[in-house]
């Protein structure tokens, strides 16, 4: 009897460690494909950046992404996301959620992993809001 609960120890233990290694790599793979963060400038950093790359003028980008969300404008601000520049852009919808969206810094239009990047586009609400 005793050896047939050593077996089972032995068996239970293999058992916990494939099940462990088998959620590492999960989560090792999760972790490969996971989004590039945003790391945003700071004010003089951004001015510099405007003027020596000729990126899109922020205000007209928050104006025109405010007009086609029906929402007030808050703020803007350039930051990297992995190998690009984008505005992060705050406004305030009139159910009292604020949204962020992402604009492309260069051309000025929203940036593809923007929530509902493509509903702004055709000129209609379905932005992604933060504290919802």
């Amino acid at each position: 009897m005793r050896a047939a609960g050593g077996c089972w120890r032995r068996a239970l233990t293999v058992a916990a460690l494939a099940a462990t290694a088998a959620f590492l790599r999960a989560a090792a793979s999760r972790a490969e494909e996971a989004p590039a963060r945003l790391q945003c400038f700071t004010m003089a950093q951004a001015r510099s950046k405007m003027e020596a790359q000729k990126l899109a003028d922020p205000f007209r980008c928050m104006r025109d992404v405010a007009l086609r969300l029906q929402a007030e404008p808050l703020g803007a601000r350039l930051c990297q996301l992995g190998e690009g520049l984008i505005y992060e852009i705050s406004l305030l919808r009139r159910d009292g959620h604020i949204v962020k969206i992402l604009v492309d810094a260069f051309s000025g239009r929203p940036h593809s992993s923007s929530i509902g990047a493509d509903s702004i586009g055709a000129g209609s609400m379905g932005a992604g809001s933060m504290g919802d």
